[in-house]
């Protein structure tokens, strides 16, 4: 016994050292590690699409509970009794357009993802339009956003939507509701509708008891304009005859001498340019005889300028050649007769021109002589007949005229300007031209008045909006029917 605790004394006398040498030797603690820390951007898109999303579906949802006309309240919406949602809800069934009527909050469809900022997925109308898409059925629609004040996205939407059928005073009545009533939910809607369900009758069906008296008024101011242009236009005319009737008196007179003197013939061909001729001018006399206006005069002098081309012609066959082509009357004197030539003429006032001339007054030129000149006598002197204006318009033209619808210019500004002007002051004169005129002022007059106004009409009530856009954000109906009408009003 005493030879084993030897033993193992001396074992723990040897393993003594190692021990306390390991015992010196510190052990290591291990340390904690501290926690990483990444920073994530905030998906701010992400964030308005789901919201959008959300606020599609919760329209989504009222178009569930409104599949029939009527009117629907979120539960949420604490500003309507449930006896005045049933009253409401009646009335709105009872109303010969199909409506349908929301009450919303307005935190249902914002999309900002804070109470204390309001960014509605849909703006105006287009609130009333997500419900029209989502019912798919023509009518009218109308949601009330509730919320404490504008600022918050509180305000009054609708629409009416429909291809076909009469169009109701929906914009009107989102006015007059908010007008009369805001913000008390139960008086705007019943306002809403009572005037969303009555028709927009074109202004002529109201007007319809007026239009007989105003259509007689009318007849009567036509008639006397009418007559009153006739008359001043007679008196002119008659003006006109007692200078040109002696000088046209006497030119047929002339002329039935000249073709009187004709000698007699058995040629065919000239018997029948005679006999043309003749008659021409018989017309003319008759023409004459009956004449009362300017047109008459017109008539005469080209009846009076085709028998002149007509001796020409007969000059032409019985010399053998062939006939010439029609052209205007000598300058200086239509009596003359037609133009072989030019020559060179200046007007008291102007530049020189040519002007076409006969064939006498063509030699007088080359002879260096003056021209014979058509002399009228006017205010007891003799002047050319091209000076004497708007007395002689009609004497020229109707020379100057080839009887076929074309004519000749006349060369002098003067006779031309006066002639366009008395054409101008006639047509002035007329009832249709006063119309006209009127109807021009009053249309320059509004044009102006709204365009000087166009700049007040984003200063009229405050968060009105008139927006009337087709798309579609959410679901829905992919076409939309014809909106008839509709508003948007924010109080």
């Amino acid at each position: 016994m005493k030879r084993l605790l030897g033993a193992l004394a001396a074992v723990a006398v040897v393993c003594l050292p190692a021990a306390t040498a390991q015992a010196a030797t510190p052990t290591p603690t291990p340390s904690k590690s501290r926690p990483t820390f990444r920073w994530t951007p905030p998906d701010f898109e992400g964030d308005r699409k789901r919201a959008t999303e959300a606020a599609g579906a919760y329209m989504s949802v009222v178009a569930e509970h409104l599949g029939d006309a009527g009117v629907w309240v979120d539960p949420a919406v604490s500003e309507l009794e449930p006896a005045e949602v049933a009253e409401l809800n009646r009335a709105a069934k009872a109303s010969p357009v199909p409506m349908r009527v929301a009450v919303i909050p307005a935190s249902k469809i914002n999309t900002s993802g804070s109470s204390l900022i309001n960014i509605p997925a849909w703006e105006g109308e287009e609130i009333a339009d997500q419900l029209y898409d989502r019912v798919g059925v023509e009518g009218v629609y109308a949601v009330l956003v509730d919320a404490d004040s504008e600022s918050d996205g509180r305000g009054f939407h609708a629409v009416q939507r429909a291809d076909h059928g009469p169009t109701y005073y929906v914009g009107d009545a989102v006015d007059q509701a908010v007008d009369c009533c805001a913000p008390n939910y139960d008086s705007m809607l019943t306002r809403f509708i009572q005037r969303a369900q009555v028709v927009d009758k074109p202004f002529y069906v109201d007007a319809a008891p007026y239009a007989g008296g105003a259509a007689g008024l009318i007849g009567l101011w036509w008639g006397v304009a009418a007559l009153g242009a006739r008359r001043a236009r007679r008196k002119d005319e008659k003006e006109h005859l007692e200078v040109t009737r002696p000088l046209l008196n006497e030119e047929v007179i002339a002329l039935s001498q000249q073709v009187s003197a004709l000698p007699t013939t058995s040629d065919a061909e000239q018997s029948k340019l005679s006999k043309d001729v003749l008659d021409t001018v018989e017309k003319a006399r008759h023409r004459l005889d009956e004449a009362k206006s300017d047109q008459d005069i017109e008539a005469v002098t080209t009846l009076l300028g085709s028998a002149r081309y007509g001796l020409l012609c007969l000059d032409a066959v019985r010399a053998g050649k062939p006939m010439p082509e029609p052209t205007a009357p000598c300058f200086f004197d239509p009596r003359h007769g037609p133009s072989t030539a030019s020559a060179d003429w200046q007007p008291e006032q102007g530049s020189v021109r040519k002007v076409d001339v006969c064939a006498a007054c063509a030699a007088r030129d080359a002879a260096g002589e003056k021209p014979e000149v058509r002399m009228v006598k006017r205010w007891d002197r003799p002047r050319p007949y091209w000076t004497l204006g708007e007395d002689l318009a009609a004497y020229i033209e109707g020379y100057w005229s080839d009887g076929h619808g074309s004519s000749w210019y006349f060369p002098d500004d003067d006779a031309r300007r006066a002639g366009d002007q008395m054409r101008a002051r006639w047509r002035s004169r007329r009832a249709g031209a006063g119309f006209s005129n009127w109807t021009s002022n009053v249309g320059s007059s509004v044009s102006s008045w709204s365009s000087s106004s166009s700049g007040w009409s984003n200063g009229g009530s405050s968060g009105r909006s008139w927006s009337s856009r087709t798309r579609s954000s959410g679901g829905g109906s992919s076409r939309r029917a014809s909106r008839r009408s509709g508003g948007s009003r924010g109080f």
